[in-house]
């Protein structure tokens, strides 16, 4: 089994507390309660960072669109953070006045909660499923190998089983090839799990490691250009099924450009709201700029993205092509100008906080880095930070009822405990 660094450890936490979401109490907060509260932490920490400072209703109404009940929030993440030292909390008697956030980098955030994890003494529970859900989402796994790479019981594996297919994390099917009960982490392909799992399917266990050779080389360098990809069927056909999600540009002569990437998490149920997916449309357009411009091609692909958010890039002949996507999805407008080589257009950042969002995610990306798993969620929560509470709508306050989850054979032994206790 990999080895997690610290910030993949905090990475799986977002995307477990995520899952959690509007589920209620029970054992699961017991067995998963490490991970869930460091999830809780990081998206919370991540969304108020940059923020200077806040009020509690502001703090509060954050946490209300993240989904993060507020009275865990109140008590244990501002404790949390206030033993950090990034935030300062001025307090009059027991009530709170004023939040000043003293928030590190994204990456800082993401490593020491990793090390918080580790110090705090995660259940089995927890290290199966932060070490599963990071194997799951690179290949599948046979159901006995998995058991075996995750070294526990087989009760605990029923159990971190269980919890992951209520909470819509973890999936099986039967492999065509060998018969076999095969896991897999349907979240990081959601609304395209019928096509997945049919190119998956057919599958053999070599082809699965492969699979997990590609994915960590698309993490390592994601929006990769189709020529400097693998040359291998799985690609192309792992594409085409949507197990590799891609971005395809045109030039100017009408040829198609394809950018692929490595699946990541999706919460969203319309995919047209995927964040993700205008990240990879941001990181696809400067990748085009890299290998592919018909003028000057780009050298540093942060540094441009940088520029873009904060509308310092000079106008270029070549933009309005480049840059066409972004235009369209509403994250940039292309502006004519004239420069002393001829027509040209000025790529002018639209801010807005689904915007900055997606930009962040491009960011990590191209740094070569898993991205810390945001949604709408966040972005709503950053519109708390910049409109104050009192527009946050009744449609986004409305809380969902919860769910229940929990695993059956621990369930069932709590019942004969109570049982026990009674007679």
């Amino acid at each position: 089994m990999a080895k997690l660094n610290d910030a993949q450890i905090t990475a799986k936490c977002v995307e477990l507390s995520k899952c959690l979401v509007n589920t209620g109490a029970g054992l699961v907060n017991y067995d998963l309660r490490n991970s869930r509260a460091i999830g809780d932490t990081a998206r919370v920490t991540v969304s108020i960072r940059r923020a200077g400072e806040l009020d509690e209703e502001t703090f509060a109404g954050v946490s209300t669109a993240l989904k993060v009940d507020y009275r865990l929030a109140r008590a244990e993440i501002l404790n949390t953070l206030e033993e950090l030292g990034w935030v300062e909390v001025k307090r009059k008697g027991k009530v709170i006045s004023k939040i000043v956030e003293k928030i590190p980098p994204t990456e800082d955030i993401l490593s020491k909660l990793g090390r918080l994890w580790k110090e705090q003494g995660p259940t089995p529970i927890d290290l199966a499923s932060v070490n599963g859900l990071y194997e799951l989402s690179k290949r599948p796994f046979e159901k006995a190998a998995l058991l075996s790479e995750l070294g526990i019981s087989k009760e605990k594996f029923q159990t971190f089983y269980e919890y992951g297919d209520q909470a819509h994390y973890l999936g099986e099917f039967n492999s065509l090839e060998t018969g076999k009960e095969t896991i897999w982490t349907p979240l990081y392909w959601a609304g395209k799990t019928d096509t997945v799992l049919r190119f998956l399917e057919k599958r053999s266990e070599k082809q699965f490691s492969k699979l997990a050779s590609l994915t960590r080389e698309l993490i390592r360098y994601p929006g990769m250009p189709e020529e400097k990809v693998s040359k291998d069927p799985l690609v192309d056909s792992g594409i085409y099924h949507g197990y590799f999600p891609s971005v395809r540009i045109t030039d100017r002569q009408k040829t198609e450009h394809e950018y692929t990437f490595a699946a990541t998490p999706q919460f969203e149920v319309d995919p047209k709201k995927d964040v993700y997916e205008k990240a990879r449309m941001i990181v696809s357009c400067i990748r085009h700029g890299q290998y592919h411009a018909e003028v000057t091609k780009i050298l540093y692909p942060r540094s441009i993205l940088n520029a873009m958010r904060n509308n310092v890039m000079k106008p270029h002949p070549y933009a309005n092509v480049q840059y066409i996507l972004l235009k369209i999805h509403g994250m940039v407008d292309l502006q004519p100008a004239t420069t002393r080589h001829g027509r040209a257009f000025k790529v002018r950042w639209i801010d807005t906080p689904e915007n900055n969002l997606a930009a962040d995610i491009a960011d990590e990306l191209l740094l070569g880095e898993e991205p810390t798993v945001r949604t709408r969620e966040e972005a709503e929560a950053k519109e708390i930070l910049v409109r104050g509470m009192f527009n946050y709508s009744s449609e986004q306050r409305r809380i969902k009822a919860t769910k229940k989850i929990y695993a059956k054979e621990e369930f069932d032994r709590l019942m004969e405990l109570i049982s026990g206790v009674r007679e």
